[in-house]
């Protein structure tokens, strides 16, 4: 029987020393299944922190925030709280493996998340969703210095919402802001589902009563008037204590007037109606004109501010070569002949032969004429004071009857003379 060689000691050292390493590290590397909703809940918890290059770790409770001063890499952090922006990343991520907030750890750069792929992978920009992050390093891989965040809401080319450690005169924010076309999206491996978010405010059923309202979510404050329940606290319109009588979202005092839903405090001013149109004690308020002839708009809009009949709006008279309503044109959309030259077409001008009477016109206070082509003969209109036969015809004629002329007169006496003859 052969005999057993014993190991050589000092063969087995820098084995046994590589082993003590690499298996507690294998043990260790292994993140927890999340959600999307769990991933967010982390980051939103980190909010407030101070920046601290080379840190990640803060406090569920919100306190101890910290501070940071300087300009990074070269900033000076006080504190025990606070995160970079990998740091931040890697612990609400939780990679490479479950950690407590409040336990500072920073395994990864951004060079990491830039250009590696270990406990993520890559995907297309366009593909982001809540929880997703995005990398880069400046001048590419492996690079000089970089940035990572986390991806909530938005267009992922243009206005997107994010969590990030931003820097460190901002800290820890939730912010809307652009990227880059450097910015190399990337996601978490084992993730599970939680909940569908349709309307990307953030929450989800149930606790979202409206997942197809982004408006509509449990942080959301609630809007008087509008019939919805907007925080989902199952109340609707609750506290407002009013009627939005015009449905335009406002109530009064707010609503300065509850019959006109173009009016209400978010409404844009309206310059020359003479209305205080967003409720806040003044009319007309920055406009910088003034309506001479008070037809209710200023120059540039009222392109003739010395005739009130022409504004924007105002009916295009045929004829006048006059762009009465203000567009650039005049006389458009004319396909009429006026023959008296008032500058007015049938219908408006009822009376194309007389150039006195047309749409507008000055009652001439004539018996059973319409001047102004209202419909309302001008005997009847106020402004004549109610004519009677004998005002308008100046003869004491009734309406219709005609006086004698030679010719009747003649007829009557040779029809009367023979009569009188026979008379006793």
């Amino acid at each position: 029987m052969a005999a057993m060689t014993r190991p050589n000691p000092a063969r087995l050292a820098p084995m046994l020393a590589a082993l003590a390493v690499i298996a507690p590290t294998t043990a260790r590397a292994a993140p927890s299944d999340m959600t999307r909703d769990e991933i967010l809940d982390l980051a939103e918890s980190g909010v407030g922190y101070s920046y601290w290059w080379g840190g990640g770790c803060w406090r569920d409770d919100g306190t101890q925030h910290g501070s940071c001063s300087g300009s990074c890499p070269d900033c000076t952090h006080s504190g025990s709280y606070g995160a970079d922006c990998s740091g931040f990343v890697a612990k609400v991520w939780q990679v490479p493996s479950p950690s407590p907030v409040a336990t500072n750890s920073h395994p990864y750069s951004t060079q990491n998340f830039a250009c590696e792929e270990t406990w993520w992978t890559a995907i297309a920009r366009d593909d982001l969703q809540r929880g997703d992050a995005a990398a880069y390093r400046s001048g590419g891989c492996p690079g000089s210095s970089g940035h990572v965040l986390l991806y909530e809401r938005g267009d992922p080319w243009g206005s997107l919402w994010t969590y990030e450690a931003r820097g460190c005169s901002t800290g820890i924010v939730h912010n809307n802001r652009t990227l880059s076309s450097d910015y190399r999206a990337i996601r978490r491996v084992r993730l599970v589902a939680g909940c569908t978010d349709d309307d990307a405010d953030g929450s989800c059923l149930p606790e979202d009563c409206d997942d197809g309202n982004p408006e509509i979510r449990p942080d959301a404050t609630e809007m008087c008037g509008n019939g919805a329940d907007d925080d989902c606290d199952t109340a609707t319109d609750e506290d407002c204590g009013c009627t939005d009588a015009d449905g335009d979202g406002f109530c009064p005092p707010d609503d300065c007037n509850d019959a006109d839903d173009a009016v209400h405090p978010d409404a844009d001013e309206r310059c020359g109606d003479g209305s205080d149109d967003d409720c806040d004690g003044a009319a007309d308020e920055d406009c910088g004109c003034t309506d001479t002839d008070g037809d209710g708009f200023c120059p540039p809009d009222d392109c003739h501010d010395g005739d009130p009949s022409i504004y924007p709006g105002a009916p295009d008279r045929c004829d006048n070569d006059r762009d009465d309503d203000c567009d650039g044109l005049a006389d458009e959309g004319c396909d009429c002949t006026d023959t008296d030259g008032d500058g007015f077409c049938p219908p408006d001008d009822c009376n194309d032969g007389n150039p006195a009477a047309h749409l507008g016109a000055e009652p001439a206070c004539a018996w059973g004429r319409d001047d102004d082509c209202d419909t309302r003969l001008d005997n009847d209109e106020p402004a004549c004071g109610g004519l009677s036969p004998e005002d308008a015809a100046g003869c004491g004629c009734e309406p219709g009857a005609a006086a004698a002329g030679p010719g009747l007169l003649a007829l009557l006496g040779l029809l009367l003379g023979p009569a009188r003859r026979r008379r006793p």
